[in-house]
């Protein structure tokens, strides 16, 4: 006899055995690796060559939830992730489900088991949900109270130094973003490789955390100081001068990212002066969403009265939460020409489109991002000067 089982069982059941699940259907390839709780591998349903930009979350409130950042669908549930395996309709997902389960041939007693393990499963995955939103909470205000310990006037200091050697002057706006400070002393937290004398085996541990000097940026989701991004700094021995530091991630973000964004610039007003913030814009704004930094703040040097955002990171320009009377976008991606790059900035125009903005993008020029336009310019500039003097 057939029996009776939810959608929502079904997926239980999967969760309660994910590693198997994965096993089979996302099964391990060369370069596969596990890392901060997801599990990386070639996309199953399509011909990847290279592990990166297909994983799947394996525990906590998102568990059997994948994404893949270079195609379309761009992601799903552990149910979802069959479909894509076998390319099934949803119909027969669920048939290889159910299937894959057992539930067409297994015993009273191992029905039972079933259940038992599954309602386990979902019982740790809802506590281990309450436990991430506490966590997600604490990283908020650490990255709040990190921004809030920084220098909130920057003239003079390394990050000042820093911006001018990227050809950004600040002094020229005649204003200074508020959303970014200057960290004298800014945690860096890092790991070692120790090799084991007697197996040759390489591990990694904690190793004791730098103090490095860094640009401390504010992002915001709504009203909500939601992470902290942190460029760190030091002296280029090559020039004397500052850049970032000689360290593996030299830009990290503390707290969360996605959904929000740098404010950088709030346009000009309807009498001039400095435009209303965000939230309060009025219907028919438009704004400029860049992909880096430096790349938002090497525009507004050229265009100081815009809009100004910055995105943080390529997979992030199409989520930022903007108000509904922001009705155009101006896209500006920092120029990677690669593959999985292009169809990144793809959906984030999709993204907004699909929410009845006006999309517009301001693209790189012959693969030079608008800091390299910027110092490209300044030293032709200087050129000239020297040849004229």
């Amino acid at each position: 006899m057939r029996q009776s089982v939810t959608i929502d069982e079904i997926k239980d059941r999967l969760l309660a055995q994910l590693d198997h699940v994965l096993d089979v259907y996302a099964p391990p390839a060369p370069g596969s690796y596990r890392k901060g709780g997801r599990y990386f591998t070639l996309n199953p349903g399509r011909a990847d060559r290279r592990v990166g930009s297909f994983c799947v979350t394996l525990s906590g409130p998102d568990a059997g939830r994948w994404i893949d950042f270079a195609s379309h669908p761009r992601g799903g549930d552990v149910l979802d992730l069959i479909g894509l395996a076998l390319n099934l309709s949803p119909v027969d997902t669920i048939r290889e489900a159910r299937a894959f389960l057992g539930l067409d041939t297994e015993s009273p007693e191992v029905k039972r088991a079933r259940e038992r393990a599954a309602e386990a499963a979902k019982q740790r995955r809802a506590a281990e949900a309450l436990a991430e939103k506490a966590r997600a909470v604490r990283r908020r205000k650490a990255a709040q109270a990190l921004w809030l310990s920084a220098q909130e006037r920057i003239a003079g200091t390394p990050v000042d130094a820093y911006l001018r050697g990227r050809g950004i002057d600040l002094s020229a706006l005649g204003w200074q973003p508020r959303a970014i400070r200057y960290h004298p002393e800014c945690l860096y937290l890092r790991e070692e490789e120790v090799v084991d004398p007697e197996t040759g085996e390489i591990t990694t541990r904690a190793a004791p955390p730098l103090k490095l000097p860094a640009m401390v940026t504010a992002i915001t989701r709504g009203s909500e100081h939601v992470g902290t991004h942190r460029t760190y700094l030091g002296i280029d021995p090559a020039t004397g001068r500052w850049a970032k530091a000689p360290v593996p991630d030299a830009k990290k973000v503390l707290g969360e990212m996605m959904g929000g964004s740098i404010r950088l610039g709030n346009g000009t007003g309807p009498r001039g002066g400095r435009g209303a913030p965000l939230a309060a814009c009025p219907p028919g704004t438009r704004v400029h969403v860049a992909e880096g930094i430096e790349t938002a703040l090497s525009v507004l040097m050229l265009r100081p009265g815009l809009r100004m955002l910055a995105a943080v990171s390529l997979g992030n320009m199409g989520e930022i939460d903007l108000p509904d009377t922001v009705t155009e976008v101006v896209l500006i991606p920092d120029g990677d020409e690669g593959a999985q790059a292009q169809a990144a900035f793809a959906r984030a125009v999709e993204r907004h489109a699909a929410r009845g903005r006006e999309v517009r993008v301001l693209p790189p020029v012959a693969g030079q991002d608008f800091n390299d336009r910027l110092q490209a310019a300044l030293a032709a500039e200087a050129v000239r000067q020297e040849g004229a003097a």
